[in-house]
């Protein structure tokens, strides 16, 4: 069993290199790019704040200026990506991640090397590579979570 948990962090160690996963923030465009009808709203509501501060007797320009800073705080950090990494600890198990992250290990499929090396270990019980088999049969591939329910079952990750 500890044969495959290293294969599964080899894989997830190598998905994590492979795309930047690290949870450091990098300036990107992307949010910029995808959702370009926010930005235009966040500045149209921009505009129309500033003019509800000059045209009331009440506000002026501290309020001016709190609206401008908190408008620039804000695009820039729309302006920032940042990739969390896939860690094993995750694998069935729904916490605040999951909303970021989505359910990676039901859509990330193993590289064949890595069920290559499955396959192959010695240590690795006879069910879980006829389960993998199976799999591949069935569906053409095979993801961290099968592999994971094949081999502890309804363990939490964390716990392995």
């Amino acid at each position: 069993m500890e044969e495959v948990k290293q294969i599964l962090l080899r894989e997830i160690d190598k998905l994590n290199s492979d795309e930047q996963r690290d949870n450091k923030p990098r300036f990107s465009f992307n949010f910029l790019k995808t959702h370009p009808g926010l930005w235009a709203i966040m500045y149209g509501c921009y505009a129309l704040t500033v003019a509800l501060i000059f045209t009331t007797e009440f506000l002026g320009w501290p309020a001016f200026w709190g609206a401008t800073v908190f408008v620039l705080l804000m695009s820039g950090l729309m302006l920032m990506d940042i990739n969390p990494k896939y860690r094993f600890e995750d694998i069935d198990n729904l916490d605040l991640r999951v909303c970021y992250n989505g359910e990676w290990y039901y859509v990330r499929t193993l590289s064949p090397e890595a069920i290559e090396d499955l396959l192959a270990a010695r240590t690795v019980p006879d069910s879980v590579k006829n389960g993998i088999k199976s799999l591949l049969n069935r569906k053409g591939e095979v993801d961290f979570y099968d592999v994971f329910h094949l081999t502890w079952g309804g363990k939490k990750a964390a716990a392995v």
